[in-house]
């Protein structure tokens, strides 16, 4: 499990660093994948799993991908 993990933080780093040089739809697509994956990892990894846990980081990565999908003049 780790290289998924590590995969994911690959992701979001790239994602962030994208974003600040200035393509930032780009950039916001791979934070919200990177996000998602390390969520989705933590909860499998988590002994007690509360449904919220899950629900909750993945909602907010779906929510920047759809923002993301959807601005206007992005770069």
């Amino acid at each position: 499990m780790s290289r998924y993990r590590t995969l994911n933080l690959l992701f979001i780093f790239v994602g962030v660093a994208i974003a600040i040089v200035g393509k930032v739809r780009s950039g916001s697509i791979l934070l919200a994948i990177g996000a998602a994956g390390y969520a989705y990892l933590r909860y499998l990894e988590a002994e007690k799993k509360r449904r919220i846990e899950l629900f909750l980081p993945l909602l907010l990565a779906l929510a920047l991908f759809v923002v993301a999908l959807t601005l206007p003049h992005a770069r």
